[in-house]
This record gives structure tokens, sequence and C-alpha cells, in this order.
């Protein structure tokens, strides 16, 4: 093996804790440990900065091309092991050595393991070197703990959730990280079951509240909590600090909804003791309880209460699968969307890294709830339907949903076939199987040039070279439906969303138009979901731009909602109408179109308060002049004054007020006014301003207007 190899080869063993590999290349290259600088540093050689100056110390570094620091705060010392005292004493005192030279603590390196694609120095001696003291001096020499842009995932505080590393977590709470990085972390420590760390995170303001978690469908931490049957005590401690029991998760189930069809008699308990009522359980959530407990006839009385009972039967005799997936669709209109995850949940997650509650199967579940309707080819958040879980290694979960007519030719986000999971995972018995039943769905050609082209085609998508686009499409006409194998595992529409993925990709360029035409005519579903922030039915195109700063920027964000809506995305009501106005703008038409509205229709209010978020002034302007009432609400209870003032609109700010605008009205989350979302998005002086004329209006007497 010639010399550069072995150091590639030995470095690449180092960072990923594989002994004895690394052992064994040593043993073949001596020299490697005293000529390398990357070597020397990832084995923390006490000499290992004497080659280094001032000059060199931030300077990259073969075989990666890293800053020096990474290598040392990336080395693991084993796949599930920590350090020895010594070995992290040898870490620690190599740092101080480098951080005197002048090192930049906040060195950082794009990896494709997390979401985010970005390491910090400081995330790594958490997440991969585990070593505490290191990431104190690190702290202390000025590392941000804020560290690194975009997601939550790889960053520092998620690697010492991950690792149950209170000491470093301390740390990092200490150094008074953003409220953001402590909210998120606080749902990802509850899959550890860990009282104390949910505690510590509550006592720094992880919000209960949060409606980011992984299992939660939109829900709060309560919701998290109970999905992953955590312990009375941590609930105890959610609700202690502010969990609301009668939070609801984007269908409208309160967490003791969850735990009823779960099952999760304790916390029912807790949750009941601290105000949750029984209305908030219906009888779709207590059927779904009884199939998960196995229970045939409490689950038959229980469908007869909401369900077309004919239809039912209709389903039980069915044999063609035109035949279910007709009847199924009759059945649709009792289910909300993430009723039909509960087939998933009856399967069990046996592959990956999973938290226990989710790997449980439930044999018993799954053919009471396909019997009752349940769709069994939902996609759950992060892209698997029940029939890919099943081909991890359930077989008789496979064999029950392939007789429900579960579809073998879906694929997931990974661009997998239940067919090609169960092959990945040598399911040999359950790949037979699905191979047979898969005959006329045969496995497309693999392109195996696809995965760098896919890369190439996302640069060129922030880049805005749509020249070179339309040649990878050309070349590899595959690319419009592909997905990214990063984590999130984007399609390139997604990619003009700018938003949930690697940060040096979240740019809108002048042609995203033309971009996002070029890639529906090439074949991409504008409509198709990602794993960024957790999944979910609002990551596509549409959800990701419409929260993303960066096309609104640059003026663009409405337009891209037009091309997305002429190219096939659903439009929810207020969107369908923001885009009828932009299109009526662009034929010279607004304010006719405009005077025809139904200004009193909830639509009618959306779409203002999202024109002010969009900074779509003109037909902000135009809804107003036809009557929409200026204090309409978005479901949040937000007003256009409060989304003006986030985003330091003085003059529409102004503007509002003049309009009728109340400056007292206090939004359903934070409880803010525009006042307090004016200093939340950093805008001071606008903030002061408008709590001057908070102060006057309340001094006055005069009575808020609802």
């Amino acid at each position: 093996m010639a010399h550069s190899d072995a150091e590639q080869a030995l470095v690449a063993a180092l960072l990923a804790g594989d002994a004895p590999r690394s052992a064994a290349l040593l043993q073949a290259h001596p020299a490697l440990e005293r000529d390398s600088v990357a070597v020397g540093l990832c084995l923390a050689r006490p000499d290992a900065a004497a080659a280094l100056t001032e000059e060199t110390v931030n300077r990259n570094v073969p075989p990666h091309g890293w800053p020096p620091l990474l290598y040392l705060c990336s080395s693991r010392p084993g796949a599930d092991a920590v350090p020895s005292a010594q070995t992290a004493r040898r870490q620690t005192a190599v740092a101080e050595a480098l951080v005197a030279l002048g090192a930049d603590v906040n060195a950082g390196v794009r990896e494709a393991q997390t979401i985010r694609g970005y390491r910090t120095a400081l995330g790594a001696a958490i997440g991969c070197a585990r070593n505490p003291a290191l990431a104190e001096l690190l702290i202390g020499a000025g590392a941000d703990v804020a560290d690194g842009p975009t997601l939550y995932e790889g960053c520092a505080m998620w690697y010492a959730v991950r690792e149950r590393d209170g000491r470093s977590l301390r740390a990092l709470l200490a150094a008074e990280p953003p409220q953001w990085h402590v909210c998120h972390a606080l749902p990802h420590a509850l899959r550890y079951n860990d009282a104390q760390l949910t505690r510590l995170l509550l006592e720094h303001g992880g919000d209960p509240n949060w409606s980011m978690g992984i299992w939660s469908a939109g829900g709060n931490c309560l919701h998290e909590a109970t999905m992953l049957d955590s312990d009375p005590q941590v609930v105890e401690a959610l609700l202690a600090h502010g969990a609301k029991v009668a939070f609801n998760d984007r269908d409208g189930r309160a967490p003791l909804a969850i735990a009823v069809c779960l099952n999760r008699h304790a916390l029912a308990t807790v949750l009941r003791r601290h105000g949750a009522k029984e209305q908030e359980v219906g009888p779709v959530a207590r059927w779904i309880g009884a199939c998960m407990a196995g229970d045939a006839n409490a689950a038959a009385k229980l469908l007869a209460e909401f369900a077309d009972v004919a239809a039912v039967d209709a389903l039980a005799s069915a044999r063609e699968p035109s035949q279910r997936r007709a009847i199924r669709r009759r059945l649709a209109s009792h289910f909300k969307q993430t009723d039909h995850l509960w087939a998933c949940r009856a399967v069990g997650r046996l592959a990956g890294d999973a938290p226990p509650a989710l790997r449980q199967l439930n044999p018993q579940a799954l053919p009471l709830l396909l019997a009752g309707g349940i769709d069994p080819d939902a996609r759950d958040d992060d892209g698997e339907c029940a029939l890919h879980l099943a081909a991890a290694g359930n077989a008789e979960a496979a064999t029950v949903l392939l007789d429900a007519g579960a579809n073998p030719a879906l694929l997931n986000f990974r661009g997998e076939r239940p067919l090609d999971v169960a092959r990945r995972h040598g399911q040999t018995s359950i790949a037979s199987e699905l191979a047979r039943r898969s005959l006329k769905s045969p496995s497309p050609p693999r392109d195996p040039a696809l995965p760098d082209a896919f890369e190439r085609a996302a640069d060129a998508i922030a880049d805005g070279d749509l020249d070179t686009l339309q040649a990878l499409l050309l070349e590899h006409p595959a690319l419009a439906t592909a997905r990214s194998q990063r984590p999130h595992h984007c399609t390139l529409l997604n990619y003009v969303g700018a938003n949930g993925f690697e940060h040096w990709r979240q740019r809108t360029p002048a042609n995203a138009v033309a971009i996002i035409e070029c890639l529906v005519a090439a074949g991409s579903d504008p409509n198709a979901v990602c794993y960024t922030y957790r999944g979910g039915p609002d990551e596509n195109t549409l959800g990701l731009l419409t929260s993303s700063d960066h096309p609104k920027r640059a003026g663009l964000k409405l337009a891209m909602v037009a091309a997305l809506a002429r190219g096939g995305a659903t439009l929810d009501g207020a969107y369908a109408l923001l885009a009828e106005l932009h299109a009526a703008r662009e034929r010279g038409e607004l304010a006719e179109t405009a005077a025809r509205l139904d200004v009193a229709a909830r639509d009618a209010a959306l779409a203002l308060v999202e024109a002010a978020a969009l900074d779509a002034t003109e037909i902000l302007l135009a809804l107003l002049d036809a009557g929409v009432d200026v204090r309409a609400r978005r479901d949040d209870g937000a007003t256009a004054l409060h989304q003006a003032a986030f985003d330091g609109n003085a003059w529409l700010v102004e503007m509002l007020l003049e309009r009728g605008a109340d400056p007292r009205l206090r939004d359903d989350v934070f409880d803010g006014t525009a006042a307090g979302w004016a200093h939340a998005g950093g805008h001071e002086e606008l903030g002061q301003a408008l709590q001057r004329r908070l102060r006057e209006l309340e001094a006055s007497g005069i009575a808020p207007r609802s």
C-alpha cells in the first residue's frame, strides 16, 4: 500500500473508532505515527503539535484537508467506548498546545452523517472524542456553543444529549446557548428516558411545549414522551415546567389520546391528574387502543360507533387490490393522516437505532387496524411504509400487509422497495416472498454515477446554474425523482426550498422560478416530502420555501409559490388565493380580482397575514382595500402586524397601524404582542416604538377590538 493510501486508510480507521484495523495499519506502517500530522493528532501524540506553527496551525492538512484541530477532536476512542483517562488527558494537552498556537476553536467541516451536514471541533470533541474536558477547554477558549449553521442535528448540544454527557451539557448550558438549541434538545433527550437530563434542560429554558420532536407529529413534549413510553417522573417534570395537557398534534390529538391509543395506562393517569379531559379521546383513538391491545371484541364494538359497517364487511371479503383501495377510500373519512401511521407502530422498527418503545412488535394489532380501514401503504414521517419496516425482519407482519394489499413497489426515502430493504438486512425468506409478489414491478436499473450527479445538481440549483442542471438532467434522467443520500433525503426540487439542509446550499438564485419550471418539466414531483425538520406532510418544497428567509430576501417567494402551483403543487386555500392574486397582479388585474373576494372568508384572513410574511405589499394592500380585516389572525394567533414587526418592516407596521391594526393583540403560542415580536426579531427600536404605542392605547382606556 502506498504511503498516501496507508495514511488515508489509517486516519479513516481512527476517525471510525476501528481499533483492530488501526492497530493493524500502524503495525504495517509504523512511520505514519511520526510522519503524518493527521495520524499524530488522531492518536493525540504528545508531540503532535510540534510540527505546526502559528502560520500553519489553521491550514488544511491531508488526507481529508481538515484543519489540525478537527483531526484531534474527531478521532474516536472506539465504537462504543469513552477514552481512557490517559488518552483524554493527552487529547486535552494537545488541544491546549494547538490553541496556544492560535488554532481556530470554531473550525468546522462538512460531513454527510447528519441532516445539517456540518460538524465543528466542539461538536466533535463531545460526539466523536467523547471528552468533556476537551469540550470545556474549547468553550473556555471561545468556541461558539451555537456551533455552526442551520439544523440542530449534529450540533454540540445534540451530541451531548446523544452521549448522555451531563458534564459537557452543563458546560454548554452555562455558556448561554440560543434557546432554540435547548428547546430542540429537550424532545431529543426524552428518547433516553432520563429524568435528570430532562430536568436539566427544563431548568435552562427548554420549552416543554416545543413541537419539533421526532415522534410527536407536531405535538408537544408530552406527545413525544407518551410515544416513547417515558417514566411517569419524566412526564411529571414536563408538567411541572408548564407542558400543556390540552396541546394538540397536527391532527388534533391531545397527549391523553396518544396514551389511550398506546395503552400507556400509567401515563394516562398522570395526564388525567393534571387536567386532561376524557373528551380529548375520541372514538377513533379508543378503537386504536383496543387494536393495539389485541382486543378484537372491543375493537369491533368501537369500530361500529364511527365506521361504515357495510364498508368494513365489504373490505373483509374483497380480494382484488382495486376493490380494497376503493373501499378504503370510503372509510378514509373516518381517519386522519396520523391514524394510518399506527400500522407502522404495530410493525415496529427493528432496524436502525429507534428508541426501545418503537422497536416493539405488536402482531395482534396489525390485522385489526387493517381490517378497520387503516391504509397499509401509509408512509411515516421519515419515509418508511409499514411494509418497508416489516421487510427489515418482521415476516409475519410482511405477510399480513401483503395480504391486505400493501404495494410492494413503493419506494422509501432511500429509493428502496421493501424487497431492497429485506435484502439489505439479510432477510432471505421475506425477500423471497416479496420477490414472488413483485414480479410485475421489477427493480429499476441503478445508475452508479447518480449520487455524484445529484450532488453536482444540488450545487447547480444553489448557484442558479441552469445550464449545468439541464445538462445533468439530460445525462441522468433519474435525477428528476432521485433523492439525496444525506439523512434528509431531499429531492432536487426540495433544494429549491432553501431550508432545512446543508447551509452552503441554502440560497435563492435570481432564476429560481426557471429552475422550478425546469425540474417540474423533467418530472420532479412538486409535492414530494423529505426528512428536513423531522419530516411530515409540510416538509415539501412549498413548506420549505414558505418558511425560509432566502426566497423572501430575493423577492421571489410568491413567484416561486405560483410556479409550484402551476407545476401541480397542492396549495391550501390561503396560498391558492395568494397564487391567484399574484397571477392577477402579473396581468394588471389585482384590484379587480381582490374586489371579487369573499373578504369574510377564512382564506382571505389567512392570506392577509401570509402576504405580510411574504412581504407581498401590493397584494396585502389590495386585500385591505377589498375589506379584509386588518386584525385577521393566523392559526397561531399572529396578525399581519406581528409579522411586519418581526421582520422589522417599520413602514408596513406604520401603515397597518394607520389602517386600524391593534398592537395590544397577542398571539396564541408565545402570548406576545407585536412589540414582543419586534424584539424577538432583533428590531429593538421598532419594538420600543410599538411598546410606546401600546402604553398609549392602554392608558386611553379604549377596549381592544377582538
